[in-house]
């Protein structure tokens, strides 16, 4: 349900999001295509700037680095070919030895001491080379110069490096390059974006440069070529949640003001406003009409209404809501994305039937438009209605027949040649222009305007020819006298130029609510926006009605945009996913009614920034209030109920649970049988925003719990056997003897248990589901060696917290880590000390290993395999994964990936480490107790037959000479165990030895005994 829109967000989520070129197109390009690219977008940008005829297209980058060591001299500057505007020998670095201001400082383990980026020295192709200086998440970093004065500034470089995905560094999608006279108002000089865009590879370097004899100045509308000013400020973004490397920073220009030089004028960052560009719309709700499941995609008036207007808590329409309507798909009934280019004309015929059929989506949103209209006394209001357009993906080769002469066109510049493909796309563009409005003209549809055309891809393609080709569509749109609109994702690759490839209205993704991001980010592309001149897009989906989280990120969305204006003056769009506006809408639930109403209040300006507190809830455990933590036995079933503390009744408050990571609906009963260990439950108590408390209920496994799982399991037949259970319960028994009192002796039985378990599993004298539950009680009685220790990786996906390696050794079964997407990645826990151990317990997230090799050492310079056959590779299995190899001793321990079994990297939630051997040897009779009872002159022996048979005990009584006194011999009762009673006579004074067996054991039980008492 929630992939519907975000077909490139998905994949960004999953940190591959930085690969626009691999990840959302899934196509390798070679190089000359991405220098093709380079320069088919440089040519648009150089549009802007015709009247320099010197302009060039290639940028510096790090195949321009020098390739050996750079730290000792900075590059050549950049030729100027101009020396009647300015003499090449009066070029010196401004920026060398000056001091500098970061917006926000570097990360604490990769500091600057305020002078690295002006140092001279530049860094290696080496992470660990101190020149660099780190950064990694929050918001675009800026970086200022004070030059002291103006000054005449011809070049900007700015020098940055890519490790990915070895060690999570990127370089930035976009540099920027601003002057200034006051230190507040900022001349754009130029956006550079990365030339070798972002994948997989080795070390890097690139710079990013802005160059008067060049570029010209962007910004301001000025012809000068160069810049006067005294402040230079260059910016970075930021990638979601990669580190960033920068080193030198040079401002290449002379003092005063030469000729050609110019004082860049500021322009004010800004909102894109709704007016002529966004066809009159202030807020666009975007409605997915694809091809989903439960019909999700097919849209009735009933569920229209609340989509367009506002309607009260009877259904009733009260006020119009959205003066605008994207309809879009993304799936086909083939399962091909009309986003990634993957349709073809059947598909897109397909749509078209689907939602221009007489009862069709559009037909429906009519009548949803004329019913609130005639109900708020405005029968000729008409909706203002936008239509997307399907990526003509450029590797398609069977498209199929737009224009009758009997030939499928192909987009495939390796079958028809570039000139062709790029023709036939243009072609099908133009076919489904012609289609919507011939078919729009022959519906005549009495309250709807269709006033613009939606470009379903959201980023400029890194193709040779895809800005070409969205400037193409938008002179066709033009044609037609509509409007051409956009919504970039927010790492889309120069999305800055949307007004030069043709686009008239671009709303920027912030993408917050979807992804691991900290709430500056909504900041962060406001300012983006701002600076671009588009504005933003509001983004939730039905997750916020059921998840405190979601619910508190669209309340930060609104939040965010009253604060930058965003509500007040910009053009703004709704992300939704299939159905939470309605959802919302009809919601019984005040807390969600009440989201309905704020975004309502959002799309007339009139919401005000709501940061109520969330108050504190009461919980309870089984009915009994949980003060903190708490252990229960793990043969309990225990539910949680709460009651909110100082609600004030505005409806706001709402409390949402999840148990184990898994959302948790009040007084729902949970089973801890088989699930002893750590547990954890998230209480979140919402207002505007959120408060979570955290308890730990540790489900206690023992030999009484032990012994009521055999009893349950016996009661429902799950042995086969009755001997079975009485050979766990005799274990269980002596376990019990010395639980908490002998450890040894107790680790002895317990380990007998597992033994003995394992052996009816063999047998096929236990279930499956029994012997999983007993198993379970086994591994968290013995201890995970690993838990709590010292965990390290060789990465952390998207260097995020809540996947660091700690997790995977915390005892929970919720947190996790997970490794970038790299083959060659390796998880190590350090026990402390040398520890015997012989089982792994694995459990894989879905992202798990296809081979690993699980290797031990004392001093992690030598790595032997536990595994001694098949070179030590181990195959992974799905879920729980039990690994049992030959006892070693050892102090760390590492999982060395192999290979990943999918396109993610390696990650699990629990790694255990365990030693289930070298107990001694539990002997068929035991347990055995000797008592003399000198004044009744009797001698009890009892014990257990650890087998569970039913069998005949025979007993030898021989005095201190060595001769037999007794014999007897009982049969074991229906639990397994046996008793002796002997009448003691004066025969038998002294010490004496007695003897126990029963048939087929070679060598009895010996015990010893005294007794002193005289006839």
């Amino acid at each position: 349900m929630y992939s519907n829109k975000k077909w490139v967000f998905v994949l960004m989520a999953a940190v591959l999001l930085m690969s626009p070129l691999s990840s959302i197109y899934a196509q390798p390009m070679d190089s000359d295509s991405v220098i093709t690219q380079v320069e088919e977008i440089e040519q648009i940008e150089g549009e802007r700037a015709a009247e320099n005829p010197q302009a060039v297209t290639e940028q510096t980058t790090g195949a321009n680095e020098p390739a050996a060591d750079p730290v000792q001299q900075a590059p050549e500057p950049h030729p100027n070919t101009s020396a009647s505007s300015m003499d090449q020998a009066q070029f010196r670095n401004l920026a060398a030895g000056l001091p500098y201001e970061w917006s926000e400082q570097p990360a604490a383990s990769r500091p600057d001491d305020g002078s690295k980026l002006t140092d001279g020295k530049y860094a290696s192709l080496d992470m660990n080379d101190p020149a660099w200086v780190g950064h990694v998440r929050g918001k675009t970093r800026e970086v200022m110069f004070d030059l002291g004065e103006e000054k005449s500034i011809g070049r900007i470089s700015a020098h940055f490096f890519q490790d990915y995905p070895t060690n999570s560094i990127l370089v930035p999608l976009t540099v920027s390059m601003y002057v200034s006279d006051d230190k507040v108002n900022w001349g754009l000089l130029s956006h550079n974006a990365t030339q070798l865009l972002w994948g997989e590879g080795p070390p890097r370097q690139e710079t990013y440069v802005w160059d008067w004899n060049r570029d010209g100045i962007k910004g301001g509308n000025t012809d000068g070529k160069l810049a006067y000013a005294r402040y230079v400020k260059v910016t970075f973004t930021m990638h979601h949640s990669q580190w960033e490397y920068v080193d030198e920073i040079e401002i290449m220009g002379t003092d005063g003001m030469v000729e050609g030089a110019v004082k860049v004028p500021a322009e004010q960052p800004h909102f894109l406003p709704p007016g002529e560009a966004t066809a009159g719309i202030h807020n666009l709700n975007l409605l997915y009409n694809g091809q989903y499941a439960n019909g999700l995609g097919d849209w009735n008036k009933e569920r229209i209404i609340p989509n367009i207007s506002y309607v009260n808590k009877d259904g009733e329409p009260t006020d119009w809501m959205f003066d605008g309507i994207l309809y879009l798909g993304l799936a086909s009934p083939a399962g091909r994305d009309f986003g990634l280019g993957q349709t073809n004309l059947g598909d897109w015929n397909w749509y078209l039937d689907k939602t221009f059929a007489a009862a069709g989506d559009m037909q429906q949103l009519n009548e949803a438009t004329k019913e609130v209209g005639n109900k708020l006394n405005q029968p000729d209001h008409k909706m203002k209605v936008v239509l997307m357009i399907p990526n003509p993906g450029e590797y398609l080769n069977d498209f199929g027949d737009v224009d009758g002469d009997g030939v499928s066109e192909s987009f495939n510049d390796s079958v028809v040649g570039k000139e062709k493909a790029f023709e036939n796309r243009e072609k099908a563009i133009q076919w489904w222009l012609d289609q919507v409005q011939n078919i729009w003209q022959a519906q005549q549809y009495s309250n709807l305007e269709l006033v613009g055309m939606y470009w379903l891809e959201e980023q400029i393609s890194t193709s040779a020819t895809g800005p070409a080709l969205i400037k193409s569509a938008s002179n066709k749109v033009h044609a037609k006298n509509m409007k051409f609109f956009w919504i970039p994702h927010s790492l889309a690759y120069k999305s800055y130029m949307w007004k030069d490839v043709g686009f008239d209205a671009a709303a920027f993704q912030p993408n917050y609510f979807f992804g691991d991001m900290d709430a500056d980010r909504l900041e962060d592309a406001a300012n983006l926006a701002k600076q671009y001149g588009m504005s933003n897009e509001i983004e939730f989906d039905d997750r916020m009605l059921t998840d405190g989280i979601f619910r508190e990120r669209f309340i930060d969305y609104l939040n965010s945009g009253a604060s930058t204006g965003l509500m007040q003056q910009g053009f703004k769009a709704y992300y939704q996913g299939n159905d939470a506006i309605r959802n919302l809408a009809v919601s019984k639930d005040p807390s969600l009614r009440l989201m309905y109403d704020w975004l309502y209040q959002f799309t007339q300006g009139t919401y005000v920034v709501n940061n109520s507190p969330a108050p504190e809830a009461d919980v309870f455990l089984n009915g009994h209030m949980m003060e903190g933590d708490t252990v229960v036995p793990d043969t309990e079933t225990i539910q949680f109920t709460w009651n909110v503390k100082d609600d004030d009744g505005s409806g706001l408050v709402k409390v949402t649970a999840q148990f184990d990571g898994k959302p948790y609906t009040s007084g729902t009963p949970i089973d801890l049988t088989g699930k002893p260990g750590k547990h954890r439950l998230d209480i979140m108590v919402t207002a505007a925003k959120s408060q979570t408390t955290t308890y730990i209920i540790t489900a206690a496994a023992n030999a009484d719990t032990m012994s009521t799982h055999v009893k349950r399991f016996e009661e429902q037949k799950q042995f086969m056997t009755s001997r079975a259970p009485r050979s766990l319960n005799n274990y269980i028994a002596l376990m019990k003897r010395y639980e908490g009192t002998d450890a040894i002796q107790f680790n002895k039985y317990l380990l007998g248990f597992s033994t003995r378990l394992d052996q009816l599993a063999e047998a096929k004298m236990i279930t499956d589901t029994a012997y999983t539950v007993l198993k379970e009680e086994v591994y968290n009685l013995v201890g995970n060696l690993a838990e709590g220790k010292p965990a390290t990786a060789s990465s952390v996906e998207g260097s995020s917290s809540r996947l660091v390696p700690e997790h995977a050794v915390d005892g929970f079964s919720s947190t996790r880590w997970a490794s970038n997407y790299v083959d060659n990645s390796w998880f190590q826990v350090d026990l402390g000390e040398a520890k015997s151990l012989d089982t792994l317990r694995i459990d894989w997230e879905l992202a798990r290993a296809n081979t690993y090799k699980l290797l031990v050492s004392n001093d992690q310079q030598n790595w032997t395999s536990v595994i001694k056959d098949n070179d030590g590779i181990i195959t992974a299995h799905d879920g729980k994964e039990t690994v049992r190899f030959e006892p070693v001793q050892a102090r760390y321990v590492k999982l060395q990936g192999i290979k990943r079994n999918t396109d993610y990297g390696y990650s699990f939630f629990e790694f255990g480490l365990y030693n289930l051997a070298g107990a001694e040897e539990v002997m068929p009779i035991d347990g055995t107790t000797v008592d003399v009872n000198e004044p009744a002159k009797t001698l009890t022996i009892d014990g257990l037959l650890m087998d569970g048979n039913l069998a005949k005990v025979y007993l030898k009584i021989v005095d201190s000479k060595g001769k037999v006194r007794h014999t007897s011999e009982v049969r074991s009762t229906e639990t397994g165990s046996f008793e002796f009673t002997v009448k003691l006579t004066g025969n038998l004074k002294g010490t004496c030895d007695a003897y126990l067996s029963t048939d087929g054991m070679t060598e009895p039980v010996k015990l010893t005994f005294t007794y002193d008492k005289k006839d």
